[in-house]
């Protein structure tokens, strides 16, 4: 709500000035207030009663007479709509009451019998039949499979942990061994400041394999030379699931 600062009178949040004298309004938790004289609590314009106690407070708010009309103020604005409507003159003594009910239900039973009745028609379309329902087809989760095995890789490669590494091959890998003994080199000489990769072109080759583009970028720092370096490589993986995994089973530089 808001309130007017000049006549405490209360009005809407509609409303930005006051319909009684023109002043700017201001929200409710900014108009001044009074206090209680039997609780001290806050009192604000327009309040009957105290809202901590219950205590009668109208006196302290102060009651105004209009002008013209020797009737008390209403602290709180009424909108247009919700004025007592004034009553027009009285006209010319019409039928009683009981007569126009009487008048009105004779109509109403006349309109029921007498009016025509319309015939009952049918549909021309019959609704349409819709097929049932049938089961979502299943969602082939193959391309976030392969970025999972790829995340694990990067997480191996900056953690330089071998277990891990390890796992994301699979038994078959040709050289399985010289793979290993290679990164462990690379792991040695090189600092992994960054890894990303993407991948292309994932399609399936059979019930449990899948090919692969996988590009690599490395942005590492060579321990010998005490330089930064940057080497992109490109490789088309063949994948195998292995117990609900994908792992690596073949693996060929291509850029």
């Amino acid at each position: 709500m808001t309130v007017c600062p000049q006549c405490h009178t209360v009005h809407g949040d509609e409303h930005s000035f006051c319909q009684r004298c023109g002043n700017p309004l201001v929200p409710e938790n900014k108009a001044p207030q009074s206090a209680c004289p039997n609780c001290s609590g806050p009192v604000f314009p327009g309040q009957i009663f105290c809202t901590e106690c219950g205590q009668r407070v109208k006196s302290l708010t102060g009651a105004r007479t209009i002008a013209g009309t020797g009737g008390r103020d209403d602290l709180f604005y009424k909108s247009p709509a919700s004025r007592t409507p004034q009553r027009a003159p009285a006209g010319r003594k019409g039928l009683s009451p009981w007569l126009m009910g009487l008048a009105g239900l004779l109509i109403l039973v006349g309109v029921y019998y007498f009016w025509p009745k319309a015939p009952d028609r049918k549909p021309l379309v019959s609704p349409p039949v819709l097929p049932p329902l049938t089961a979502p087809e299943r969602v082939d989760t193959l391309q976030r499979d392969v970025e999972r095995l790829a995340e694990r890789i990067r997480s191996a490669h900056m953690k330089k942990d071998m277990s891990l590494f390890r796992s994301c091959y699979s038994d078959s890998y040709p050289n399985l061994g010289e793979l290993e003994r290679q990164t462990y080199e690379n792991w040695k000489n090189f600092d992994f400041r960054d890894v990303r990769y993407n991948i292309s072109n994932v399609r399936r080759v059979g019930p449990n394999q899948a090919a692969a583009e996988l590009v690599w970028n490395f942005q590492i720092f060579n321990n010998q030379t005490k330089a930064a370096e940057i080497h992109r490589y490109i490789y088309s993986i063949m994948l195998e699931d292995v117990g609900g995994s994908w792992k690596i089973l073949e693996s060929k530089d291509i850029g």
